[in-house]
């Protein structure tokens, strides 16, 4: 008998994701509409949201940011976006399954560790598939901050 995926809820168990969400109902916004958003971008149903088994996702979270870093080193941050939008997709060589939980932590991973702006407005745009500001990222890492200073 197979295990079924423990659903991953992107607003609840990611804190980048909690953090982009309050900044977003600031903006007198709804989870609803957001997630909708979500969903819409990326090509997803629902029951998609899963989080990635742990044995497939120590080795992706390997993988993946040497990939990142190589595309730093390469001077290709471009690419970083599209790797990113990939992965919650599952649409890369090494994983065919969404994989949002994974994508939310490497984003959390270049908010905290690198100066990249660009890159993340441009990455959370087009995970929601609007367009969002250098000021909201601006406001999603402050958020984050606070919380991790309790």
């Amino acid at each position: 008998m197979e295990k079924k995926p423990y659903p991953f809820s992107p607003f609840e168990d990611s804190l980048v994701g909690e953090k982009t969400l309050l900044v977003w109902q600031d903006s007198h916004h709804s989870e609803k509409n957001l997630k909708d958003h979500l969903l819409m971008a990326l090509d997803l149903k629902e029951d998609q949201l899963v989080f990635t088994p742990n044995a497939i996702k120590q080795k992706l979270m390997v993988s993946y940011p040497t990939e990142i870093r190589n595309l730093i080193a390469n001077n290709q941050t471009s690419e970083i976006s599209k790797l990113l939008i990939a992965i919650a997709k599952g649409n890369t060589p090494t994983n065919s399954q969404p994989a949002l939980d994974i994508c939310f932590e490497l984003i959390e991973w270049l908010l905290t560790g690198f100066d990249l702006d660009e890159v993340l407005r441009e990455t959370l745009s087009l995970l929601f598939g609007i367009t969002l500001s250098i000021e909201f990222l601006t406001s999603v890492r402050a958020e984050y901050f606070k919380e991790l200073r309790g």
